[in-house]
């Protein structure tokens, strides 16, 4: 895998200068709709053409605006994908995103032949020790204040990884810490042992703990409860769909106004989106108070102002006139009654045990 992680990423750091953001995608459920909940079915991935494989409504055009960035007169966002597919898709995945306009900087997939040889049946499926090493290994080769965000979703582990790897990257864990987390969570040895490596790799490279992780989307592909992807960290925000993932983006400023609607656009035109999809997206947001009223209604202002082409009169008068009665009727209940959609963080438990007492499980 080191090889594999140097021909990625580089062995030595970028421009030390770069203080914008790099961005890391999960390729399985959180940008391609991929069907692995049988074994037959995981079998059948490595044969499939790039024509053949599908997207996750919205990724695509949310992957080409956070290329674009905000500003045109800046470099391109740099983008990479990492796959617990098998390294021979390559090619084919490669040749997708190039179908798809998406423009990128590496992806690594994982080593199924290895695996295999070894009667590591396991490790095909299980993509903790493989992930988190990637992640680490690349902190130390990106550049010192480039902030990091991260795209997952529910059917693995990847709010745990990403979690984990803020933590890393702050300083919050040492490395025997680490270790006897992941012993807990039943990581291969071999991975443990690469993990290691590259933990002091990161510190001999004079990487400075700080808070590098700016945010971690994790998409509900499996429609999991969006709390339990929150009990580890705060810069958890578990997503719908890309629109919501757009708004959010937007509202950071890694996406333009006009990115946000194409992102609309494309929803509409290709995955058939309308306006009870887009009013049930952002009344989620308001339930789970990650916009307010007031965020929703510039929401409103925005799209009232926006480019029509996106956002078909139709589809427009439809959305506003059920958002506008989704929040008169908030309005009226108590938040007190509305239902839980965070857990708050048992201050009690020291950051170690709250790992050691977290249990990664696969929904798939």
């Amino acid at each position: 895998m080191l090889k594999s992680l140097e021909q990625m990423y580089g062995v030595k750091r970028s421009n030390s200068k770069y203080d914008g953001l790099v961005c890391t995608f999960d390729l399985d459920k959180t940008y391609l709709d991929t069907r692995f909940e049988s074994f037959r079915k995981l079998m059948r991935i490595p044969f499939e053409k790039a024509e053949e494989k599908k997207n996750i409504p919205g990724v695509a055009a949310v992957v080409r605006e956070i290329r674009r960035g905000p500003d045109t007169s800046k470099p391109p966002v740099p983008i990479y994908f990492i796959s617990g597919s098998p390294e021979g898709l390559h090619k084919v995945v490669a040749e997708k995103l190039k179908l798809d306009g998406v423009s990128f900087d590496g992806i690594l997939f994982k080593n199924w032949r290895a695996a295999m040889k070894k009667f590591q049946f396991k490790k095909i499926i299980d993509k903790i020790g493989f992930k988190l090493a990637a992640l680490i290994y690349a902190r130390g080769i990106f550049p010192v204040r480039a902030e990091e965000i991260l795209f997952g979703d529910d059917s693995e582990y990847d709010a745990a990884i990403y979690s984990l790897y803020a933590d890393i990257a702050a300083g919050n864990l040492e490395a025997y810490e680490v270790l006897t987390i992941l012993k807990k969570w039943e990581v291969a040895r071999d991975e443990m042992q690469l993990i290691a490596d590259n933990l002091k790799r990161l510190s001999d490279s004079g990487y400075r703990p700080r808070d590098a992780v700016r945010q971690i989307f994790i998409h509900l592909e499996q429609k999991s409860p969006a709390h339990t992807h929150t009990t580890l960290s705060e810069k958890v925000i578990p997503t719908q769909n890309y629109f919501q993932t757009a708004v959010f983006l937007y509202k950071a400023d890694v996406i333009t106004r006009a990115g946000l609607f194409r992102v609309i656009s494309d929803m509409i035109r290709n995955y058939g989106f309308g306006a009870n999809e887009f009013t049930a997206s952002t009344e989620d947001l308001l339930r789970r108070k990650l916009i307010d009223r007031s965020e929703a209604r510039k929401l409103l202002k925005t799209f009232h102002k926006g480019n029509t082409l996106a956002f078909p009169r139709r589809v427009f008068a439809d959305f506003r006139s059920n958002l506008l009665r989704t929040m008169d009727t908030m309005s009226r209940v108590p938040d007190t009654i509305l239902p839980p959609m965070r857990r708050e963080s048992d201050k009690s438990v020291s950051l170690v045990e709250r790992y050691l007492q977290f249990e990664p499980k696969r929904n798939v």
